[in-house]
């Protein structure tokens, strides 16, 4: 008799802690994220180039983005349209498209371009081994960063090809989906996503290691290639890899 009783017990016992669980991963109230204590960041050297997308006034648009590599003050702009290269003392060196020619990779936008995918490159590689050594600290640190830089790399690619689908819209990190802070609690709730769901950073290394190979493969076919096509584009690969380590690194389902 007292058997049946523990039995009943401990029965019930798991029950209670198997709906805790699952109460534990349901999203948390609006104001629950200011209650819960932030994992702490592990500081280290983020290789990114800064990209700043800014406003086109003549198109009223936000669809042109302003590239910083370095603290210099030097940037560069690509822009539907002319681009344009500052230097640190102010001076404007203006490259023009040809009318009608627009959704082609200038030399410059190829050249800059490619700057900033070795940028990416290096902190995919990061990355990749932060999620192999489970490295939160790290990992949350980085969240501070990416998800702004993928936004603005996205809009870079659109204003060089004067294309809104210049890469799939379903590859746009959403703007409310991260904040400019090195203490946001969605860098937290992005890196539980990532360890409670099945499977998401087996998955996720495997997406960070095909997008940095396809990053070098269009740096060779085509950023890097003096000879290349310019009617051409060499990017398909790169836009599916782009856009599936977008969709498993944010969680989108569409």
């Amino acid at each position: 008799m007292k058997g049946q009783i523990l039995k009943r017990f401990l029965s019930c016992l798991a029950i209670l802690f198997a709906a805790a669980i699952s109460y534990g991963n349901d999203p948390a109230p609006p104001n629950a994220q200011s209650q819960t204590a932030l994992m702490p960041r592990s500081p280290f050297r983020v290789p990114l180039a800064r990209i700043n997308i800014t406003f086109d006034p003549e198109r009223r648009q936000y669809n042109q983005v302003r590239i910083f590599f370095d603290e210099s003050g030097a940037y560069s702009v690509i822009a539907p349209g002319d681009d344009m290269q500052v230097n640190r003392r102010g001076q404007t060196t203006v490259y023009r498209e040809q009318a009608g020619r627009t959704f082609q990779l200038s030399d410059f936008e190829a050249q800059t371009i490619n700057q900033v995918t070795r940028t990416l490159i290096a902190t995919l590689e990061i990355f990749e081994s932060i999620l192999r050594n489970e490295d939160w600290g790290r990992a949350l640190y980085l969240d501070a960063f990416l998800p702004r830089f993928l936004r603005g790399f996205h809009v870079m690619i659109c204003a060089a090809r004067d294309s809104p689908d210049a890469l799939p819209r379903a590859a746009l990190v959403r703007e409310d989906d991260f904040d400019a802070s090195l203490n946001s609690p969605k860098s937290d709730a992005r890196i539980r996503m990532w360890q409670t769901e099945k499977d998401r950073i087996m998955v996720l290394r495997i997406t960070t290691q095909e997008l940095i190979t396809q990053a070098k493969r269009w740096q060779r076919l085509e950023l890097n290639n003096s000879k290349r096509n310019r009617e051409l584009s060499y990017s398909g690969d790169f836009d599916r890899a782009f856009t599936a380590f977008i969709r498993n690194y944010f969680g989108y389902t569409q």
